[in-house]
């Protein structure tokens, strides 16, 4: 029997098939958790062939998840298709981005491999246990973390990526470090898309203001990424 045949029951025939693709590539062995879960897509844990504990993130084929894209997929400039293709390249578009977002020196999960709606990355967590999220936590350096964080909102910036939905529920801490994750609703920088930088700007420094910090303005953050980047997209 293959290794995978066992968790098809768990899948549609797609991603099935998909994952059957990562573990003949070596990039799953075991199966295990869930370890969380969200609106369009559950995490689990794997260790695979090569060693490495890695988190296999799979976006859910079900109608349910199609209905909370198609604004992004306007903004990202993609036609609507069936919603088997569509959530596809909303995976791929995620994986895509995360490889820009760890290739900036952006601390946040390394990607693998992807196949349809299954991306495979760096598990941040140990003991088969996934970190904290920092919503939830209190055991970092506020001063430390707020400076880090602001500067990875600029480097994607300057690499012209808005992550979209950042707030404390999507930073995890991890040995007392700040890692960024889900990069779902990541969007291109642009005037049609400066919103939702702001947007993650105005999370972060609200979340720390509630923690007793005096944040930076928007206006300065901002002012840094216009001439960091010029003036495109501002």
């Amino acid at each position: 029997m293959e290794k995978d045949k066992k968790y098809s029951p768990l899948f549609d025939k797609n991603t099935g098939e998909n994952i059957s693709r990562l573990i003949n590539s070596g990039l799953i062995n075991e199966i295990s958790g869930p370890i969380g879960s969200g609106k369009e897509a559950n995490i689990f844990y794997t260790e695979d062939d090569f060693g490495r504990a890695s988190a296999i993130k799979i976006h859910r084929h079900n109608i349910n998840t199609f209905k909370s894209i198609p604004e992004y997929l306007k903004l990202r400039g993609k036609r609507a298709g069936g919603f088997i293709k569509i959530i596809d390249e909303w995976t791929r578009y995620e994986y895509e981005t995360l490889k820009r977002a760890y290739s900036a020196g952006v601390k946040c999960p390394e990607p693998y491999g992807r196949s349809g709606n299954v991306i495979v990355m760096q598990f941040i967590g140990s003991d088969k246990r996934p970190a904290e999220l920092a919503v939830k936590s209190s055991s970092f350096d506020v001063d430390r973390w707020y400076k880090e964080i602001i500067d990875d909102i600029i480097k994607l910036a300057k690499r012209g990526i808005i992550h979209g939905d950042l707030s404390p529920y999507n930073i995890l801490n991890f040995n007392e470090e700040p890692y960024i994750i889900d990069f779902s609703q990541a969007l291109k920088l642009s005037s049609a898309t400066r919103q939702y930088l702001i947007r993650d700007i105005r999370n972060i420094n609200d979340w720390f203001r509630r923690l007793g910090l005096e944040t930076m303005k928007e206006e300065q953050i901002l002012e840094m990424i216009t001439n960091e980047k010029g003036n495109e997209g501002l």
